[in-house]
């Protein structure tokens, strides 16, 4: 009987147990924010100030959600804080595709577009954004990414007890291998997770049917 109850219970946790990742995940969002130039459009890309983390990369307006937001409030959100575009002149397109990070974290980029009047009342916030400039989207559909890997491997600690797993120091812990892609584009150099989501983009809007 008692073994009966314990399966019971247990099938009645794991039927209705909604699957999450074993590892708590930070969520992050960006804004891929595009405006038209000459009757072309482009990406509105930042360069980090030098008071923030990975300064003087190139990325998208985003950040860490905040207790309540949904991952697109986030986007937007950080948007007005970084270059001071209100939400309400933000015309969200729709999203791409999510990377999940090694630093356990997930990242959403959305789609966005800006008419060029509203790009140019954009004033960056100088503690968080050193640049802002943009950058035509037929660079990247006409550009292939140089490609770089890097390797990500186990480094030794001292306090770990290599003493209890098969090979102690010796042990093959696995090798993680990823490559990252370039863009150069007037001096900026663009790679990274920036790099990563612009390719992304560009492959799905050349899958798309008709091609884009």
């Amino acid at each position: 009987m008692e073994h009966k109850n314990c399966l019971k219970k247990v099938t009645a946790v794991f039927s209705a147990h909604e699957a999450a990742p074993i590892w708590k995940l930070r969520h992050f969002a960006i804004l891929a924010l595009l405006t038209e130039i000459g009757g072309e459009l482009h990406f509105i890309l930042t360069k980090r100030a030098a008071g923030v983390n990975q300064p003087g990369d190139v990325c998208f307006p985003g950040g860490h959600r905040e207790q309540g937001e949904t991952l697109v409030e986030t986007a937007l959100r950080e948007t007005e804080e970084e270059i001071g575009i209100s939400q309400k002149d933000i015309r969200l397109l729709g999203k791409s595709d999510f990377m999940l990070t090694i630093y356990r974290g997930m990242i959403q980029p959305y789609i966005a577009y800006i008419p060029y009047e509203i790009y140019k009342t954009a004033v960056p916030n100088p503690k968080e954004v050193a640049e802002i400039f943009t950058v035509p989207l037929r660079f990247f559909l006409k550009t292939e990414p140089e490609r770089h890997d890097t390797v990500w491997k186990v480094i030794e600690s001292p306090d770990f007890p290599y003493e209890k797993i098969e090979g102690g120091k010796n042990y093959p812990f696995s090798k993680s291998k990823t490559t990252q892609l370039f863009y150069e584009y007037n001096g900026h150099i663009i790679w990274g997770f920036t790099a990563q989501v612009l390719r992304n983009i560009i492959e799905i809007l050349n899958e798309s049917k008709p091609k884009f």
